[in-house]
């Protein structure tokens, strides 16, 4: 419960950001008289990224501490306020119990993005919303407390589903910089395994 809510400070902190970063922007943005530019779609981006996964779920948050992700983001804007994305996520997290090697999620999803516009600003707001498979592998291991227990290796693909906010921040017509934050849902044959993931990182947009 304390890693629930310290994590949520930490989201609500972002959301304070991104808000600030926005009217920021707003406000400073000299009104011109002259025609805006008319922007040209489809847009594609790429954007490679690192970040952090927090466990939330109760066995898989006493299995697995906080750790950390590499990802590649991909996509298309169709228009100013729709586009749809992939993504790739490799996160790694180590274990709570003595000697257990590293918890390993290679996410594949995508699914579509929805964009908050404003005429004055240039960064950009959106909300996503994504499905795909979710592969989980642990390597076998030795039992701490007893040495002649082996504890299999685990290696299994599931279905799952996200969603999430995020920001595209300006700085050029071509780079920009990514911040987002979502939740993972996996199902499971048990049940489910929940968790946040942070992501930031650099996106360039070929127009």
């Amino acid at each position: 419960m304390v890693t629930f809510r310290k994590i949520s400070h930490y989201l609500v902190a972002l959301l304070i950001a991104i808000s600030g970063i926005t009217y920021s922007q707003v406000k400073n943005t000299p009104v011109s008289n002259s025609k805006v530019k008319k922007q040209s779609f489809p847009q594609f981006n790429i954007a490679p990224s690192g970040g952090a996964v927090f466990p939330l779920t109760r066995d898989f948050r006493s299995d697995f501490k906080p750790g950390g992700i590499v990802g590649l983001d991909m996509g298309v804007k169709i228009n100013k306020e729709v586009g749809i994305y992939s993504k790739f996520n490799y996160m790694f997290m180590s274990s709570k119990k003595s000697g257990a090697p590293i918890g390993q999620y290679m996410e594949f999803s995508a699914g579509p993005r929805y964009y908050f516009t404003h005429p004055k600003l240039k960064s950009q707001v959106y909300f996503e919303g994504g499905a795909g498979a979710y592969y989980f592998k642990q390597n076998s291991y030795i039992d701490p407390i007893d040495a002649t227990i082996t504890v299999n290796q685990v290696s299994q693909t599931n279905a799952g589903i996200n969603g999430g906010i995020g920001a595209s921040l300006y700085l050029s017509d071509v780079v920009n910089i990514l911040a987002k934050s979502k939740y993972h849902n996996v199902f499971t044959k048990t049940g489910s395994v929940g968790f946040m993931t942070l992501n930031a990182g650099i996106e360039f947009t070929i127009k």
